[in-house]
């Protein structure tokens, strides 16, 4: 029998840590310090762990919790559960309620490992659902970096390679990045979006939490153009013996001179050299971003379909509330990112003398 006990700040933070990374499948999602960014940013970590009778530890949860009126709350995990899925019962929910205090909990959880047909017929059996709004993909791609940077060259599409070879004939200076500033990490990401008309990536707020508390848990790296212009970035989150990409945007400028290749080509050399096992990509969407797609595919990605996302909800009502709020807010975001594209898009009408809303949209193409 396995009883639930909340893991509290007071004890060694390193110690959730070591756990996680002693199970076969875990994610970099659940590591003690991705909790504490999110706690920076306005979620209230909790971290659940579930031992057996010789007081090991068979199964771990780490999720956010956001509180409403009426002692109403979300909580919301990232890459968990971890371990013995048969303990995420009524035994998990009473852990949850007592450990929040809250009355009602909508609960939803994206577990990063495979999907087996198992795993989803057991969480099923015991309530969980698979919500009709998902927040994420429920696939992504790895790559194996066990191997020689012959054999992860050698994976690579044959255009792929060749692009890198490209970007080393533009003199471009790729390193790593150990003293980051948010600001000059948002600007690239700016201006990747106004060129693709994509919605916003990442607050700045985002990245300075992420770089505060991850700067011990992330490898990152800059690619600056022969001008000495900060063109690329791209980082991962590093837990045990996996890594995956948290941040990664390459400006106008960095896309002319093949910038995405070389400092992923740096980045995936640098996990390879300190031993980790798998790269993840953190997820791909082929239908909705088919760019972003074929360059993971290319430089050697694997598909993965992942458990991915499910949900519970301690009253029924719950669950469509939660879903359809999801929704709602995927729709404006959806057309958000479909105004951009068309701001981004270069426009083919001949501005009249009185074209100043014209002319505007114009100057954002270029």
């Amino acid at each position: 029998m396995s009883t639930w006990k909340l893991f509290t700040n007071k004890e060694n933070p390193a110690a959730w840590d070591e756990a996680l990374t002693r199970f076969d499948q875990f994610s970099p999602f659940q590591s003690y310090a991705w909790g504490e960014q999110r706690r920076a940013l306005g979620w209230k970590p909790y971290r659940w762990l579930a031992c057996n009778d010789e007081n090991e530890i068979v199964a771990m949860m780490q999720g956010y919790v956001r509180r409403y009126p009426f002692g109403i709350g979300l909580v919301w995990s990232e890459g968990g559960p971890t371990g013995d899925l048969s303990l995420f019962d009524d035994e998990f929910a009473k852990a949850v309620k007592e450990a929040t205090g809250l009355r009602a909990i909508y609960y939803r959880f994206r577990c990063d490992r495979p999907r087996q047909i198992e795993d989803a017929l057991r969480l099923s059996a015991q309530g969980w659902t698979m919500p009709w709004s998902p927040l994420t993909p429920n696939y992504t791609m790895t790559i194996d970096v066990s191997r020689t940077p012959e054999e992860l060259l050698a994976s690579c599409e044959r255009n792929w390679r060749r692009n890198l070879k490209r970007s080393t004939e533009c003199n471009l200076s790729v390193k790593e990045w150990f003293d980051a500033s948010a600001e000059e990490v948002v600007e690239v990401y700016r201006s990747m979006e106004t060129v693709k008309g994509l919605e916003e990536q990442h607050s700045l707020a985002e990245v300075e939490q992420l770089l505060n508390h991850l700067r011990d848990n992330i490898v990152l790296y800059r690619c600056d153009d022969a001008d000495g212009r900060l063109v690329s970035v791209m980082g991962c989150l590093v837990a045990g013996d996996r890594a995956c990409l948290v941040l990664s945007a390459t400006g106008p400028r960095g896309r002319d001179t093949h910038a995405s290749y070389a400092i992923f080509w740096h980045l995936i050399q640098h996990c390879q050299r300190i031993g980790l096992r798998e790269f993840d990509f953190a997820g791909i969407d082929p239908v909705r971003n088919p760019g972003v797609y074929r360059f993971k595919r290319a430089a050697g990605g694997v598909p993965v379909e992942l458990l991915g996302e499910w949900d519970w909800a301690s009253r029924p009502w719950l669950r469509w509330l939660g879903n359809w709020a999801i929704a709602k807010r995927s729709r404006v975001r959806e057309a958000e990112a479909a105004l951009n594209r068309s701001k981004a898009r270069p426009s083919n009408r001949v501005p009249d003398t009185h074209g100043a809303a014209s002319s505007e949209l114009v100057a954002q193409a270029h």
